[in-house]
């Protein structure tokens, strides 16, 4: 009767030890992550202090499938990149891959964006080139401060600011507002980012439907993704969390987060699968 009890408990602790101890019920992250967000639309959001969007939700299916937990938090964009260069963030994202970011960071590509030359519908003939652009020198041009689209965006963005021509605002809403005021003439970014910013805000919902989408030849697409701390990962959790995301993007998992919220038209105007 003793051994029978004996061998009853041992099958329980046993069964109770492979339990406790599968993968499924382990974390793949050895911490909880920091992830500084700055609002984007639909990209990142907050309402009721609660952070909601593309980017928030797949890391929240993240947390219910007890891969990882994160911290989240909201800050401007420049903020958010100086947090992550400093360790204080764990993840820059969304971000684009420059060679200034890999210096601190590892980057896990997760599709191809594009920026495009917004501007409030008119009868004005459309801008058909960088060059055309630099010599309209009665125009202005209003950016995010921080983003980031590659060499020749910057180029672009530098010239202008030596013109005496651009506005650099610390979120898309900002940048949207300063466009329907008029302060400026074009908004250049992509085109996801300011539409959902302009459907998700109150003060430029108007401007939803008057919106005109230019792309500029020389600005080509570029890989998005997002970057993860040298300076505060560890080799486990750089590792997991590499896997996670593209697990997310190989298996439609991030595209059908986007579709969610975007519409199709803007999104394949700005946005493509890796």
């Amino acid at each position: 009767m003793r051994l029978i009890i004996f061998r009853c408990y041992f099958t329980l602790f046993f069964i109770a030890q492979c339990i406790f101890f599968s993968p499924e019920s382990q974390a793949a992250c050895t911490r909880k992550i920091n992830v500084a967000f700055s609002l984007a639309g639909h990209l990142a959001n907050i309402e009721a202090d609660k952070i909601f969007g593309v980017l928030p939700d797949l890391l929240s299916d993240f947390e219910q499938n007890k891969e990882c937990q994160f911290n989240f938090s909201v800050v401007p964009r420049a903020r958010q990149e100086l947090m992550f260069r400093n360790g204080q963030a764990d993840l820059l994202i969304p971000a684009v891959r420059t060679s200034r970011r890999d210096a601190y960071g590892t980057f896990v590509p997760l599709s191809y964006t594009r920026v495009a030359l917004i501007s409030l519908q008119s009868e004005k003939n459309p801008i058909l080139s960088m060059r055309e652009l630099l010599d309209k020198k009665s125009t202005t041009v209003v950016v995010v401060r921080g983003y980031d689209y590659g060499d020749t965006y910057l180029k672009i963005i530098h010239e202008l600011k030596q013109q005496g021509r651009l506005i650099d605002e610390a979120d898309p809403v900002s940048a949207a507002r300063t466009l329907k005021a008029g302060i400026a003439d074009y908004a250049i970014m992509a085109p996801y980012v300011f539409s959902g910013e302009v459907q998700s805000d109150t003060r430029v919902r108007d401007m939803a439907d008057k919106l005109r989408y230019e792309i500029i030849p020389e600005i080509s697409w570029v890989v998005s993704g997002l970057y993860l701390s040298k300076k505060s990962l560890n080799t486990e959790d750089t590792k997991s969390l590499i896997s996670m995301f593209q697990n997310a993007s190989k298996s439609g998992l991030l595209w059908k987060k986007y579709q969610h919220y975007y519409d199709t038209a803007v999104l394949n105007l700005g946005l493509k699968p890796y």
